[in-house]
């Protein structure tokens, strides 16, 4: 396959707070992407208020061709490819899909981190909202999270009912 036509995964650096206003211009010229959100309560001194922001600050995902990078870049807001040894870091296509599952579908909070982790224990989660995620089981601060790995990149987590996986 001529891999100038293949769409593979990237992680961008966003201007700050921008990720959103990147978001919107990136469905304007219909370039594939995604922007992982979630909700959270915000408290003030006179008010609680529930806000979308997103998981990740300053970093949205596009799924491009290698031809497309350049027109990508000169979209406003976005600063640069978060790089591996000098070239975009491509993530795999099985990583973006869990990371997204993780994101869009479960009730309790997504953490995302850029410290390493150590390796966890293979496992799929067998019933919920999270029902065919693959990931690993690891304990951090007492509590069982099931972690998502972005290659290159970070981990995802989420706090998940030991019951509701299996060793894979």
């Amino acid at each position: 396959m001529d891999q100038t036509n293949e769409h593979l995964w990237y992680a961008l650096y966003t201007a700050s707070r921008a990720e959103k206003k990147v978001k919107e211009r990136f469905e304007k010229e219909d370039i594939t992407h995604y922007l992982p959100l979630h909700e959270v309560t915000r408290v003030w001194s006179d008010r609680k208020k529930k806000v979308v922001v997103p998981v990740i600050n300053g970093y949205i995902f596009v799924c491009i061709t290698p031809d497309e990078m350049r027109k990508v870049k000169q979209i406003p807001g976005v600063v640069q490819f978060v790089r591996d040894k000098g070239a975009p870091a491509i993530i795999p296509e099985s990583q973006m899909r869990n990371m997204q599952l993780m994101v869009d579908k479960s009730t309790e909070s997504v953490e995302f981190t850029l410290e390493e982790i150590q390796p966890g224990i293979s496992v799929r989660i067998t019933q919920g909202e999270l029902e065919g995620l693959y990931g690993e089981l690891v304990k951090i601060r007492g509590k069982y999270k099931v972690v998502v790995r972005l290659e290159k990149f970070g981990c995802a987590m989420t706090t998940v009912p030991v019951s509701a996986i299996e060793k894979v």
